[in-house]
C-alpha cells in the first residue's frame, strides 16, 4: 500500500483488521490531503528538525489582501507542495474568487498523481481563513 506514507501504514496496520473498500486513487488522495493539511497548518519555524517546514503566519497577510500578499501566499504554498509532497507532481496554485467570506482567501491546487504508472489529474480547493487556518477538500 505505497499510496500511504510510512506512519499512516503503521497506524492503519494496528487499527484495521480488514482491507479498506477504497480504490488506490482514493487512498492516495486522502493521504495527500491529510499530509497537506499538516503542512499548511504548521507555522514556519515551529518544527525544530526543519525550520523551513510549514508556512508563514497568514493572519498578518489576510488583513491586507493586497495583490502582493496574495502572491506571497501562492508562492509559499507552492514552495511547500514542491518540497514536502512529492506525490503531487507539478503543483499549480491559483487564487480563486469566492464571495462567501470576505475575510478568507480561496485557492485552487492542481497537479498530477501517479497510480499504476498513470498520471491522473487532481484538483483541490483550499481556503485560508481570517485566523490563518487552512482548509482543504477535493474539487
Amino acid at each position: 500500500m505505497k499510496e500511504r506514507r510510512l506512519l499512516e501504514r503503521i497506524a492503519s496496520y494496528e487499527v484495521e483488521g480488514e482491507r479498506l473498500h477504497m480504490t488506490r486513487y482514493d487512498v492516495l488522495i486522502e493521504s495527500i490531503l491529510a499530509h497537506l493539511l499538516r503542512i499548511l497548518n504548521t507555522r514556519q519555524g515551529s518544527v525544530p528538525i526543519d525550520p523551513q517546514f510549514g508556512v508563514p503566519d497568514f493572519t498578518n497577510l489576510a488583513s491586507s489582501f493586497s495583490s502582493g500578499s496574495v502572491q506571497d501566499i501562492v508562492a509559499d504554498i507552492t514552495r511547500m507542495l514542491r518540497r514536502y509532497e512529492p506525490r503531487l507532481k507539478g503543483p499549480r496554485v491559483e487564487q480563486v474568487e469566492e464571495g462567501r467570506d470576505v475575510l478568507s482567501l480561496s485557492f485552487s491546487i492542481e497537479g498530477l498523481v501517479s497510480v499504476d504508472d498513470h498520471d491522473i489529474p487532481v484538483r483541490l480547493s483550499t481556503r485560508v481563513s481570517s485566523d490563518g487556518r487552512v482548509y482543504l477538500k477535493r474539487s
